[in-house]
């Protein structure tokens, strides 16, 4: 038999969160794996309280806990400490705006790791608006995948990820706290997983992600590419030689501007506004990489979107 724990962190989001339970309780396993969901509230929110109660009746087990430190990346480590008190064997992170598009989709990552021998899987994620239907942002956001079934990777997110008991243990703590409001916590992990020398697998078991229209808008964008940037190079400073960071650092930034740059001018060509915004999102996250190099920081998650 193998624990495979369903993880969720969420701050103030109840109608979100009670759609993710509702669909989890769909989820269909096989009888060697034995599910449970965890709920970190980052927010102490007594509707998001009261959203878990009324679902303690369904198949899947629900377990709620608390995070009073805010910041992201405290939540995914309480998970990550849970997680391992209850000898789980595999942790499954999913985001709280998001929903299993198949109700294979837990088992088929568990079966995933199993098949291709590895400690990491992860998948895709579609982006779909309010009104369920995919447009220029969602599109920019989220786009189609280009990773084959078994493809190896060394990026990954936690919108969609299994984490090993292996990985859980060795890597801990796993998430860094200079990270908490910053974002990109997930991808300076990946960035440590790697060079720990962990297999992390593409298979295709992808998320529905529900995007508010509060983001559909060029500043949001923007601000999301200046601080994916500059999360990039602070994760490289940390992990790597200053040396090969900054360089590193350099050749993204230039790269990531003149691709932008070009987009911009298609878009000029073409009077397309999802060109228009996706070359601004790489131009912002060109800067941003830049700018990481002097030690600059945007607190993404300060604002809270969604329901």
């Amino acid at each position: 038999m193998e624990k495979v724990t369903i993880a969720i962190i969420t701050c103030k989001r109840p109608i979100w969160l009670a759609r993710l339970l509702d669909a989890l309780q769909e989820q269909v396993f096989t009888e060697s794996i034995v599910p449970s969901i965890l709920v970190v509230d980052n927010a102490c929110d007594e509707e998001t309280k009261e959203v878990v109660e009324q679902r303690r009746s369904g198949c899947i087990p629900i377990h709620y806990d608390v995070e009073k430190q805010a910041g992201i990346v405290y939540a995914r480590n309480k998970c990550v400490s849970i997680t391992t008190s209850m000898n789980s064997d595999y942790l499954i992170f999913i985001d709280d705006d998001e929903w299993p598009k198949d109700n294979t989709w837990a088992s088929d990552l568990v079966l995933s790791a199993k098949r291709y021998t590895a400690d990491i899987v992860t998948s895709h994620v579609i982006s779909v608006d309010e009104a369920g239907k995919q447009n220029w942002a969602t599109e920019i956001l989220y786009p189609a995948p280009d990773q084959s079934e078994g493809q190896e990777i060394s990026v990954f997110y936690t919108n969609n990820l299994l984490l090993s008991k292996r990985v859980l243990v060795e890597m801990s703590p796993c998430f860094d706290e200079r990270f908490a409001m910053t974002g990109a916590s997930d991808y300076h992990f990946a960035l440590k997983c790697t060079h720990a020398g962990f297999k992390c697998i593409y298979t295709d078991a992808p998320v529905v992600e529900e995007m508010p229209s509060s983001r559909k808008n060029i500043k949001w964008f923007c601000r999301r590419g200046f601080r994916s940037g500059i999360g990039f190079t602070r994760s490289h400073i940390f992990e790597e030689s200053l040396i090969k960071a900054v360089l590193k650092s350099l050749v993204f930034s230039l790269v990531r501007v003149l691709r932008g740059v070009l987009l911009i001018l298609k878009s000029l060509l073409k009077r397309n506004k999802g060109s228009l915004v996706d070359g601004l999102f790489r131009v912002c996250s060109g800067v941003g990489t830049f700018m990481g190099l002097f030690g600059v920081k945007h607190d993404e998650y300060k604002k809270i979107h969604g329901k």
